[in-house]
């Protein structure tokens, strides 16, 4: 299978290949727009669109992590602050207002600039 198609196959389906040193490619990740914490399902586009908006529509990636010792991923969120005039309290605040426990994030990541790969996902390096 010729490499372009890999990875356009990658960008459609949401899924994250690897290739080994002998050139197979293996199943990393999916990029998809969900996480699972605590039994529940979250959505990532409803996570981002509440810090985001509560950040005065600051860009901001919602995305899941492992935790050892836990099963599921927890929610992080990367939020743009070029300025560094995010204010934590009021994101607590709106956080919690606006999310149920499970889908609320425990990890804030605040960077200069959201950077995304070519399949709009956060770049975490």
């Amino acid at each position: 299978m010729c490499v372009s198609y890999i990875l356009m196959w990658c960008s459609v389906v949401g899924d994250i290949l690897m290739m080994d040193e002998y050139g197979y490619f293996y199943f990393k990740d999916r990029t998809g727009d969900t996480f699972r914490w605590k039994g529940e399902n979250c959505s990532t586009a409803e996570v981002e669109a509440v810090v985001s908006n509560v950040c005065e529509l600051k860009d901001a990636v919602a995305y899941g992590v492992e935790v050892p010792g836990n099963e599921g991923r927890a929610g992080m969120c990367a939020i743009a602050d070029p300025d560094g005039t995010l204010d934590f309290e009021s994101l607590a605040d709106g956080v919690n207002k606006s999310l149920p426990p499970y889908a609320r994030p425990l990890f804030v990541r605040v960077l200069h600039k959201v950077e995304l790969t070519g399949i709009a996902v956060v770049f975490q390096s």
